[in-house]
Order: C-alpha cells, then sequence, then structure tokens
C-alpha cells in the first residue's frame, strides 16, 4: 500500500522553455522510506476544488546524489 508523506520543495530550476526540475527536501526520518532505484517514479497528490489530483513522475537523480528530483513538463 502506498503512503504519502508531505514534502518541502528545495529548489526549482527551469531546464527547457516548457519543463522544470523539482528538488524535494526529504528529512533525515523519511530518507529510509524514500530509498530508490533507478526507474522508480514518485506520485504527487492535491486536492484542487474538492478533487484529488494523483500525477506521477520519473526520478531524475541518481540514488548516489542523496537527493530527490523529478523533472516536469
Amino acid at each position: 500500500m502506498s503512503r504519502f508523506h508531505k514534502l518541502k520543495i528545495k529548489h526549482i530550476a527551469r531546464e527547457t522553455p516548457d519543463c522544470v526540475r523539482v528538488t524535494l527536501d526529504v528529512p533525515a526520518e523519511l530518507r529510509e522510506a524514500f530509498r530508490f532505484t533507478q526507474g522508480q517514479y514518485l506520485t504527487f497528490r492535491r486536492v484542487h476544488n474538492g478533487e484529488e489530483l494523483r500525477r506521477s513522475y520519473s526520478i531524475c537523480s541518481s540514488p548516489l546524489d542523496g537527493e530527490w528530483q523529478v523533472a516536469i513538463k
């Protein structure tokens, strides 16, 4: 079963006119839960106008980087 955690955005970088790279701030107590291998993805969840929206994005950082980044177009 998937669990959702509230995370803060650490940094947003514009990569192209229609794509941004978002770096997430994962607290130390969640780092083990957020361990990943290449090819995995994160699902973002938000309630907008009373409707739950979910979007999945591939993780574009290396597991060796110690950061969690996704690219959003």
